[in-house]
């Protein structure tokens, strides 16, 4: 019998492969068992415990840094978090019902039959700084509770995830925290007066624009539901049709415009000249479409009519296209509202190792002595 291959997927994957899974553990009133008396062990237990977990804290006290009896005097910044002392080394019955286990020991043989006793009893497990004994790892953490970043290098380069978690801080005001804190109670509340779709998109697009632009006042709850009424009686609009300039194709080359029509899609075109990264740009619930055809207005205005927000991404800049520019008049001739977002010239910039240094973020450029700027070595 005659095997046939699988037909072609057009689809592309909606994420790239991955190192690690990065999840967010609930730890509220579990408990977790940390082992050794060193400043490392006394940050993870702190670390734990502001999440409401109940730590176990095995370690002499003759062998408990500083740090470490500070903290068990200090006791947890979480409501629900306590720190419980044990003045004792670990052993193999300090396992059973705990979430977790971390410990931070000497020697190699010290850290297996830790890892051999927490494997044993069930218990994901970290032995600190040694990555052949770890189940899980621990990332460099953003803390705007409840919002909260973590970045993660798998292992490889500590240095450099506690590098850009330094540039996220400053890209994060301190609002968000307060921010999240009213999204949290509001969301219900939206979610049952709001179907899923245009609308509660919508809602929340212009939460978060307000969110990154003013601190929240008095009375904002009652204003936000005000706009959440008016969203929910208003008539089904129209959807609208974005043309996005991928310039070279490069991720690194869309303009700040152009990653957010990609983030509000419900549906992208695209041919096979865009990459994977650029796509990666788009929100994950996007629909993408691998467009081969030359005709694509008819299907464009169908989706609009639906309802939906189309992008259509094209290499090169597309304001420089005659086909282009005759493609949006006529959706907007159609009723149809069409938007061109201007890509990189392609001829300019034809790779990243022709970048020119007027398109470089401030960040990666540095003073000569001269006071002009020096491109950053790759």
């Amino acid at each position: 019998m005659r095997v046939l291959p699988p037909p072609p997927n057009d689809s592309p994957q909606r994420v790239a492969a991955l190192a690690t899974l990065p999840l967010f553990f609930s730890l509220a009133h579990k408990r977790v068992v940390v082992a050794g008396g060193s400043d490392a062990a006394a940050w993870k237990a702190e670390l734990i415990a502001a999440s409401g977990a109940e730590v176990h804290l095995y370690a002499p006290r003759g062998e408990s840094s500083e740090g470490l009896v500070d903290l068990v005097a200090r006791g947890a910044a979480h409501v629900s978090g306590r720190i419980i002392h044990h003045d004792e080394h670990w052993h193999d019955g300090i396992f059973e019902g705990a979430a977790l286990a971390i410990a931070d020991c000497e020697d190699e043989g010290e850290a297996e039959a830790f890892f051999d006793a927490a494997r044993a009893a069930g218990v994901p497990v970290n032995v600190i700084d040694k990555p052949a004994f770890c189940q899980f790892q621990f990332g460099s953490i953003v803390n705007r509770s409840p919002v909260v970043v973590a970045i993660s290098t798998d292992g490889a380069a500590p240095i450099l995830a506690q590098a850009i978690r330094r540039r996220i801080e400053t890209l994060l005001p301190p609002a968000i925290k307060r921010w999240a804190t009213i999204a949290q109670a509001v969301r219900g509340r939206v979610n049952a007066r709001l179907d899923p779709g245009a609308a509660r998109r919508s809602f929340w697009e212009h939460f978060v624009d307000r969110a990154f632009l003013d601190t929240p006042e008095e009375g904002v709850e009652t204003r936000l539901m005000a706009e959440m009424d008016r969203l929910a009686k208003s008539v089904p609009a129209i959807g609208r049709v974005t043309i996005v300039g991928a310039g070279p194709g490069e991720a690194e080359l869309l303009t700040l415009k152009a990653v957010r029509a990609l983030q509000a899609a419900d549906v992208i075109l695209y041919d096979e000249r865009i990459s994977t990264d650029v796509l990666e740009l788009a929100r994950r619930e996007a629909k993408r479409i691998l467009v081969r055809d030359p005709d694509r207005g008819d299907r464009l205005a169908a989706l609009a009519r639906a309802g939906k927000r189309v992008v259509r991404l094209q290499a090169g800049n597309p304001l420089a296209d005659t086909a282009t520019l005759e493609e949006s008049a006529r959706l907007e001739g159609l009723g149809i509202g069409a938007e061109i977002i201007a890509g990189v010239d392609a001829d300019r910039y034809p790779t990243s190792t022709g970048l020119g240094e007027a398109i470089r973020p401030q960040w990666q450029r540095r003073p000569t002595r001269a006071g002009g700027t020096w491109p950053v070595t790759e």
